[in-house]
C-alpha cells in the first residue's frame, strides 16, 4: 500500500517537472519587497520599509533574454523630534515623515541555466518613479510630489515548483534622479513572491 503512494507521488513530480522543463512565453510575478534606504532618502528617512509590493510581467525573446514591465510601490516611514524648516518657516515638534514611491519601468532580463531549472538571472529596470514625500508635524503637514526618471539593476533567481509556478527572489537598487525641487531617492529592494509561466 505504502509503495503505491510513493509511485504516485513519484510520477505526478515527474509530470510536474516535466511542464515546467516546458518553454514559457509570459511570467507574471507579484512580490513583496523590503526596502532599504540609501543616499539622500536615508537622510531623510532612516528607518527601513516593511512596506512594498511588486507587479511584473516578463515575455521571453529566447531561452536566455526577457523583456517586460515592472510596477512597483515602496513606503517609507520615520518619527523623530526636531525642527522642520520649509521654505524659510521652521516648525517644531514630534515629525512624521513619508515617503511613496511607485516605480514603473521597462526591463530586460538575461537567464542562466536551463529551461526548466532554476535561473539565476540579471536584469535591468528603465523609465519613471512618481514620488510622494510628506513631513506631518502636529496639524501642519507639508508635501511633494514629483515625476523622476528612474533606474534600476536587479540580481536576481527562479525556482521552479509544481504547476508552471516559480518561487522568485531578487535584489534591486532602485534609484531615481533628482528634480528642480526635489532630491534623488535611492534605495536597495530585496523581494521575494510567486511566478507563473504560461
Amino acid at each position: 500500500m505504502f509503495k503505491k503512494y510513493i509511485i504516485i507521488i513519484a510520477f505526478t513530480c515527474g509530470v510536474f517537472i516535466e511542464g515546467n522543463a516546458q518553454a514559457w512565453d509570459w511570467a507574471t510575478s507579484v512580490t513583496y519587497s523590503f526596502g532599504l534606504p540609501t543616499g539622500d532618502l536615508k537622510d531623510f528617512v532612516e528607518s527601513s520599509s516593511a512596506r512594498g509590493v511588486v507587479f511584473e510581467a516578463r515575455n521571453l525573446q529566447s531561452d536566455k533574454f526577457s523583456v517586460g514591465f515592472s510596477v512597483g510601490w515602496q513606503v517609507f516611514k520615520d518619527r523623530l523630534e526636531g525642527t522642520f524648516s520649509q521654505e524659510e518657516v521652521d516648525i517644531t515638534g514630534t515629525q512624521v515623515r513619508y515617503v511613496n514611491t511607485i516605480p514603473i519601468m521597462v526591463t530586460g532580463h538575461y537567464y542562466l541555466g536551463e529551461p526548466g531549472g532554476v535561473r539565476p538571472y540579471v536584469g535591468a529596470g528603465i523609465g519613471t518613479v512618481s514620488s510622494l514625500q510628506r513631513v506631518d508635524v502636529g496639524l501642519f503637514q507639508v508635501s511633494n510630489n514629483n515625476w523622476h526618471f528612474g533606474f534600476y539593476p536587479e540580481l536576481g533567481v527562479y525556482i521552479p515548483v509544481a504547476f508552471d509556478m516559480g518561487i522568485n527572489l531578487s535584489a534591486k537598487y532602485n534609484y531615481a534622479v533628482a528634480t528642480s525641487d526635489s532630491f534623488d531617492y535611492s534605495y536597495l529592494a530585496l523581494s521575494v513572491g510567486f511566478a507563473w509561466l504560461r
